[in-house]
């Protein structure tokens, strides 16, 4: 529930303001961790960050889909994607050394530093919705002065609820996108079963030591950037549905090849395979979602489209222990490259290309 309350704070908040709440939240949560003296003062911490994560995807995505033209939109996103990947990589290295010689809790403190500056950094970024002579995708929203009075009466328990309505009665009219919901959010399974169970199959059934691994998983990311770069112009130009249809069927071949190859220079050749798909086409992921949905609905979409992503992967962690216990591991990542090959042609006769409904004028009650 609480991805979706972080949607409706986008949608019915000042984005910018939020976009530079969410490192300060994380700034907060690392001063408490700090300051525990022990493991259960540690839960203060641990729910304010909760808080900050609940934000934080659905505030990055509606900026940048805002910031972002609808016809550069992979792009702009790949750009996301790359700057993540560098910090991806400087991070852990950086992060491993100072803990190591400063000590955990200065660690924290500094990590709450750089929190504080990010924030303060964030708020430089212009927000177009801030303008007044800013459109939004899917015409201007107009409220009636009655539904405005009814706003100011209900409360935010009763505005969330409202926000929540306005967004299902326009999922219900817009042609296709229930169905893309949950189409989109079938590799969670995939998601779950590699993540719960990837490394110890690279560990117990491929040899692959867990410091080799990290190696890999450096190698990736470092193809990532470039082709965050390439990927995105590249799903632009070809089409969402296409880019995101290929993204998911390449993951899954992937994932297959992975499981005959042997040797280490096999799974680095591998592993730069999954760079190039994963940084290259992915980022059309996330365009494809923006230009489906208008942008006064960006934040709740994404709070909906991660809570119907935890539910259906709820099930994955049983399914992987029996697949892995009763059939074996080679087994349980075909399933997961079956499952993310099979939703990639899903998507790409049924995902919706169509422009998203709209709102016109909405009175609250």
């Amino acid at each position: 529930m609480l991805v979706l309350v972080g949607g409706w704070l986008v949608d019915r908040f000042n984005r910018r303001l939020l976009f530079c709440l969410t490192p300060i939240l994380v700034g907060v949560a690392s001063v408490l961790h700090a300051a525990a003296p022990s493991w259960p003062w540690l839960i203060p911490g641990l729910c304010v960050n909760m808080l900050s994560m609940s934000i934080a995807a659905p505030i990055f995505f509606s900026m940048t889909s805002d910031i972002a033209p609808r016809d550069r939109r992979a792009a702009f996103f790949g750009y996301q994607a790359m700057a993540f990947s560098v910090c991806g990589i400087v991070g852990p290295l950086l992060g491993g050394f100072f803990f190591e010689h400063i000590g955990y809790r200065w660690f924290l403190v500094a990590g709450a530093a750089l929190a504080f500056t990010a924030s303060y950094l964030r708020y430089l970024i212009k927000d177009p919705r801030e303008s007044p002579d800013w459109v939004p995708e899917g015409g201007r929203q107009t409220v009636s002065a009655a539904g405005r009075g009814q706003a100011g009466r209900r409360g935010l328990l009763g505005d969330f609820w409202a926000n929540l309505g306005v967004f299902l009665a326009w999922a219900r009219r817009t042609p296709g996108i229930v169905v893309f919901i949950i189409l989109i959010n079938i590799p969670s399974i995939s998601g779950k079963l590699i993540e719960s169970y990837f490394s110890v199959y690279m560990n117990e059934a491929a040899l692959v030591t867990p410091a080799a691994l990290g190696i890999l998983f450096a190698i990736s990311g470092a193809v990532a950037i470039p082709s965050n770069l390439v990927g995105g112009r590249l799903a632009d130009r070809i089409g969402r549905r296409v880019a995101v249809s290929a993204a998911w069927i390449l993951s899954g071949l992937w994932v297959f090849v992975l499981t005959l190859a042997g040797g280490y220079r096999a799974f680095m050749v591998m592993f730069v395979l999954d760079g190039l798909i994963h940084g290259g086409l992915f980022p059309s992921v996330d365009a494809w979602n923006a230009d489906l949905c208008p942008s006064r609905h960006r934040g709740t979409f994404v709070g909906m489209l991660r809570l119907v992503g935890m539910i259906i992967a709820l099930p994955a962690p049983i399914l992987g222990a029996w697949l892995w216990g009763t059939v074996g591991p080679t087994i349980l990542l075909w399933t997961v490259a079956g499952i993310s090959g099979f939703t990639g042609l899903l998507l790409y006769r049924f995902g919706p290309t169509g422009i998203p409904a709209d709102d016109g004028e909405v009175a609250r009650r």
